[in-house]
């Protein structure tokens, strides 16, 4: 016997279906999570390529080598023909582009060829940007024949670069590698020209595929458009009429976790055991650091900010024990924090989770990564709890 065989809800990253999200334990679906998001969205999946998942179905992705319940918010690619270098709307000068030449991130062979033939070649996209506003350029590339290759983001209403133009030949070797620019506009915005072949002082070819423009401040998953920009629609997931199995005075919930960009304009990101508002409830997630909160009846009995270790892109095991005057945080096989202080819930009891702080209406949402759920509705000792984050 283990000891997840005491636990009552296991749920992990590897059963599902277009809205919904098996859970493990209990078999006889009541703890299933619900997914919802209005528009397909893309994972990386099992053979590490990218593919198109449908609306409503969680992105289960394997871009940290094992399946994971990737979460992420609303975003939108201004990139046009994101895929389609022959296409128009990229402007060339001394670039030939040879479309659909070689096998590309999602496994198809619809990545392109681009030759260029003086020092001075060019390649670029106008697309038209905010003032004062942050963007984060993407797009994969691998090595051709050239032996360098430069970029530029350039504003064409006066603000003059963004960023600090270069090159980017030494982030790309044979396979496929996604390069990022973040940057921020100047006082003007408006037509921006985006070029990821400029002026490299060489000639020769390089493959290119999947250019993605969005107001954020890192990369998130691959939007593909044509003819227009296109939405990513933002992940609910929520799993609810849990009160049988939720117990108000005691338990651990414990939660894998990571977050893609680490601390990269992260706001407050929370994952919650809840009555559905903030009178009862136990959260796990980030605030100012790795957070975790315990409130009954309206009263903090533990509020942990910055516990655990620097907010970083790994993943790691973060349980609360909570019962009054004895709660307590472990990260990855290390208590973190203790509180005695004490209280008892009031109200309705907790009998939601969910992927924001309290279930309050999208408030503070969870945004990352979740390899495993686990909840406990007794409290565990300290040799279980390391155990458990282990």
């Amino acid at each position: 016997m283990t000891l997840l065989d005491d636990s009552k809800i296991i749920t992990t990253a590897n059963s599902f279906k277009a809205g919904t999200l098996y859970s493990i334990k209990p078999d006889d679906a009541s703890a299933d999570f619900t997914i919802t998001r209005s528009s397909t969205a893309t994972r990386i999946n099992s053979s590490g390529n990218i593919e198109s998942v449908a609306i409503n179905a969680p992105q289960i992705t394997y871009s940290g080598g094992c399946a994971s319940f990737l979460v992420e918010p609303q975003r939108t690619n201004l990139h046009l023909y994101s895929e389609e270098l022959d296409n128009a709307a990229y402007q060339k000068s001394d670039v030939t582009v040879s479309a659909n030449a070689v096998t590309s991130p999602d496994g198809t062979t619809n990545a392109d060829e681009c030759e260029t033939t003086s020092n001075g070649a060019q390649l670029y996209q106008q697309i038209s940007l905010a003032a004062s506003t942050t963007y984060t350029w993407s797009f994969y590339a691998k090595k051709g024949t050239m032996t360098d290759v430069g970029q530029q983001i350039y504003n064409m209403n006066g603000d003059g670069e963004y960023g600090t133009g270069g090159k980017y030949y030494s982030q790309i070797g044979a396979d496929w590698t996604r390069i990022s620019f973040t940057f921020t506009t100047g006082v003007n915005g408006g037509n921006t020209r985006f070029y990821p072949i400029n002026a490299s002082g060489v000639t020769g070819s390089i493959y290119l595929w999947g250019f993605q423009i969005e107001q954020y401040s890192a990369d998130t998953s691959y939007i593909p458009t044509t003819s227009g920009s296109v939405t990513r629609v933002k992940t609910v997931w929520e799993t609810t009429g849990l009160g049988s199995v939720l117990k108000p005075t005691e338990g651990v919930l414990m939660a894998e976790i990571r977050f893609p960009h680490g601390s990269t304009d992260m706001a407050t990101n929370i994952l919650s055991v809840s009555s559905g508002n903030f009178t009862n409830m136990v959260n796990i997630g980030y605030w100012a650091g790795y957070f975790a909160q315990v409130t009954m009846g309206g009263a903090h009995l533990m509020f942990a900010l910055g516990t655990g270790p620097t907010v970083d892109t790994n993943f790691h095991k973060i349980a609360v024990k909570y019962k009054s005057g004895d709660c307590a945080v472990w990260v990855d096989g290390v208590e973190t924090t203790t509180s005695t202080l004490t209280g008892a819930p009031t109200g309705t009891n907790i009998n939601i989770i969910s992927g924001s702080y309290g279930n309050s209406s999208g408030f503070w949402p969870f945004f990352g990564e979740i390899k495993q759920l686990v909840y406990f509705d007794n409290i565990l000792t300290d040799s279980q709890l390391l155990d458990l984050t282990n």
